[in-house]
């Protein structure tokens, strides 16, 4: 792990500012419109898609804020082509600077989640896709080898108040025809990845709702089955915006980096013995980004800790066992700020254990 420039930083922060702000996510070639719905007025921004369809993005409830804020955007689309650009030029020079590009079939395929609206309706980028935009974010370049990865990991909300239908299958063959669903061996348990001829999966991840779901559960909305797994809501409760570095750059949703860190620490131990790599993989991910975040932001982490401490699981178990394997000053830290709990079987929830 080597240090980015400053200049990388500020380049970083203005072109997310760019890709995420409010006249980022409208995408060029759209035309705003308004609808009546029970009485009231809505602003709504819409724009044709490649598989004919259109996608609105909601803009809400008309108020003379709202009709302010359309005339700026009307403003800003007039030069779409100029701010495309514009960002192009920024991504360009991160690149030169040491940043991470995402190349090829990945950025094809965030591209086209990114423009369909799916990461602004519960869709978040998580695994070694996720660690990667981490380094741009915080200002590093990571190794390779740990960005490096055969699988696209999505975390999908069951639930979530905003009407978005989309077909995510669909969305990703129209740049990726190859992807396939595996075979159907067990037909009570639906298959929850896409596969390329290659070996490059798709995988789409939700968060476990009780210990007994062990099968992938339907996301009727995006048209997927996604495997539950333990403590996916704790990456699901704080996420942030990210840009990946390709072409114009691609706004995403990914978990808040110090829950990424430590819940990697948990998984690490939950993976079977076979995984060694994939274990030790989460254990070097976690350990390059809690380098980075103790010392320059040590109050995240402290966040993150907080999240887990509150829980009534034993999450904070796991990290701790996961943190064993972390340098000694860095597993020092963690100990300090992560509570150790056991189970009370008569109580039916975890509570403060033994001194560590």
């Amino acid at each position: 792990m080597k240090r980015l420039s400053e200049t990388c930083a500020t380049l970083y922060a203005d072109l997310k500012d760019r890709a995420c702000g409010d006249a980022g996510r409208l995408p060029p070639g759209g035309a705003f419109t308004k609808k009546t719905v029970n009485g009231g007025i809505y602003w709504y921004y819409q724009t044709p898609q490649l598989d004919g369809q259109r996608r609105q993005i909601s803009l809400g409830r008309e108020s003379d804020e709202l009709l302010a804020k359309i005339d700026q955007w009307r403003a800003v689309q007039s030069d779409a082509a100029g701010l495309s650009d514009a960002r192009k030029r920024l991504v360009a020079m991160l690149g030169v600077g040491g940043a991470h590009l995402e190349p090829g079939r990945p950025a094809k395929l965030l591209s086209r989640m990114s423009q369909a609206g799916l990461f602004d309706a519960g869709c978040v980028l998580v695994g070694s896709f996720a660690f990667a935009c981490y380094g741009n974010m915080l200002g590093v370049s990571f190794g390779s080898a740990l960005m490096r990865t055969s699988d696209m990991d999505f975390s999908l909300e069951r639930e979530l108040d905003i009407g978005l239908q989309r077909s995510i299958p669909e969305d990703l063959r129209l740049v990726e025809p190859a992807l396939k669903w595996p075979p159907q061996l067990l037909p009570s348990a639906p298959p929850f990845n896409l596969i390329a001829p290659d070996g490059f999966k798709v995988e789409f991840l939700t968060a476990q709702h009780a210990a007994t779901e062990r099968t992938p559960v339907l996301i009727e909305r995006f048209s997927v089955h996604a495997m539950p797994l333990p403590y996916m809501d704790y990456l699901l409760n704080q996420t942030q915006d990210a840009v990946v570095l390709n072409s114009a750059g691609i706004p995403v949703k990914v978990p808040d980096p110090a829950r990424f860190a430590l819940h990697k620490l948990a998984v690490s131990q939950l993976r079977p013995v076979g995984e060694k790599t994939k274990s030790d993989k989460d254990i070097r991910q976690a350990e390059q980004l809690l380098e980075v975040l103790l010392s320059d932001n040590p109050g995240s982490a402290m966040l993150a800790t907080d999240a887990v401490n509150e829980r009534e699981d034993l999450l904070g178990n796991l990290v701790l066992k996961g943190a064993s394997r972390l340098p000694a000053e860095m597993r020092e830290s963690l100990r300090s700020l992560v509570h150790n709990k056991v189970w009370n079987a008569e109580l039916g929830k975890a509570i403060p254990g033994e001194p560590r």
